[in-house]
């Protein structure tokens, strides 16, 4: 295959790609319409990214493009809908940044609780003033307060107990974890917790999720953090929010409009705020998470490089929508049969989802496994067929 990887990515998994004569075009700079043009230019059959955003143009740009991997976890800087709309496979690797975000989200914690930005940044102009930082709350016996609780916040919890704090977990779906005490809704999170961590993806339900209603139902000496995405929150609500709360603070590793370039010149509100801590987006950008996800697109690779496919458990634009009906019908193997099949079936009024052909040994008969919805009386048509052996639903 040949791949283009567009953003810096680890050398062991480059070596491992080429070793298995894969064509490697490697530019960790490309963005916007660099990565367009590249991929008119190159045709890759596989396109990898980290933080880049690819585009429908980036899509059309190339029309052999047969998969996109997110070398992390979220995807919203891809346009899922367009490579859809287009066959294309859009991958992920999920849990593979996870500690390296978590490390982060309680980095931020540390730091602002203990104020070492300021610390530091009067260290370097030469002055001395202990004095100033002495009201250090500490991060013993308060509450962390977690919203979502996926495999990110999950190691937050972990690292969080350690400090011997109080951890409170909100998630849509619930689940549980030795020492964490899961509530039912945001609120309860929010009424209750010190600080709170946001670790939801950006979805239509959590844009915007941070507003002055979700704000004004936090501590007004409340912390929060944001690793997740910066689509979670209404800037001006929470710089408002800022302004009317002295005592209340923001670590954040997402900000909304952030700079495709690597580097430049960017001033954000929230960012030049004295009581925001923010960093570069870089919760994943470590060697280990980077090694890890090497290694998990890599083997992304080999099974679709294998078998033209990707596991379900990073196939982010696979259609889950439950079938109400499996067709399954036995056929002799005939160069015709798989059409005439299909013919039928949606000629019946069936709407098909996905399908699979199972080869029985010999090549002689195949079994054809439908799912979909339509009338069950398409078996009476299918059994008619001269190269059908037996056809039910289920």
């Amino acid at each position: 295959m040949k791949i283009l990887i567009a953003d810096l990515f680890s050398p062991a998994g480059i070596n491992t790609l080429e070793e298995e004569k894969h064509e490697i075009i490697y530019d960790k700079n490309l963005s916007g319409a660099k990565l367009t043009e590249a991929l008119a230019a190159h045709k890759p059959d596989v396109l990898i990214v980290r933080s880049t955003k690819v585009t429908a143009d980036d899509i059309d740009a190339n029309a052999g493009l047969a998969l996109i991997i997110r070398a992390g976890a979220g995807y919203d800087t891809i346009d899922v809908a367009h490579a859809s709309s287009r066959g294309v496979y859009v991958a992920n690797c999920p849990g593979k940044n996870a500690t390296a975000v978590a490390e982060l989200a309680m980095g931020l914690i540390i730091s602002i609780d203990r104020r070492l930005g300021e610390n530091y940044k009067l260290q370097k102009e030469g002055k001395w003033a202990k004095g100033l930082f002495a009201n250090c709350l500490g991060l013993k016996g308060r509450t962390l307060g977690l919203i979502g609780f996926g495999n990110i916040a999950q190691r937050v919890a972990k690292r969080a107990l350690a400090f011997e704090m109080k951890v409170i977990a909100y998630n849509r779906s619930p689940k549980t974890m030795e020492g964490v005490e899961v509530v039912s809704t945001i609120d309860e999170v929010l009424a209750q917790a010190d600080i709170v961590s946001l670790h939801v993806p950006a979805t239509k339900d959590t844009k915007n999720l941070v507003n002055k209603e979700f704000l004004g139902k936090m501590k007004p000496d409340g912390v929060l953090i944001n690793t997740a995405r910066g689509t979670n929150v209404v800037e001006e609500d929470l710089l408002a929010h800022l302004e009317a709360n002295p005592n209340f603070w923001f670590g954040t590793d997402v900000l909304n409009g952030e700079p495709s370039a690597k580097e430049c010149d960017w001033e954000h509100p929230l960012g030049m705020h004295p009581r925001v801590y923010g960093t570069h987006h870089i919760g994943a950008s470590t060697k280990q998470s980077e090694d890890e996800i090497g290694e998990e697109t890599v083997r992304i690779c080999q099974v679709f490089a294998a078998t033209g496919s990707v596991d379900d458990t990073n196939w982010v634009n696979r259609d889950r929508t439950k079938a109400k009906h499996t067709l399954v019908v036995k056929a002799k193997r005939t160069p015709a049969v798989y059409g005439e099949v299909f013919g039928l079936v949606a000629a019946h009024g069936w709407t098909i989802g996905e399908s699979e052909a199972l080869m029985c040994e010999g090549g002689v008969a195949v079994i054809l496994k439908i799912h979909g919805e339509g009338p069950a009386d398409v078996t009476e048509k299918l059994a008619a067929h001269e190269s059908v052996l037996s056809a039910s639903v289920s």
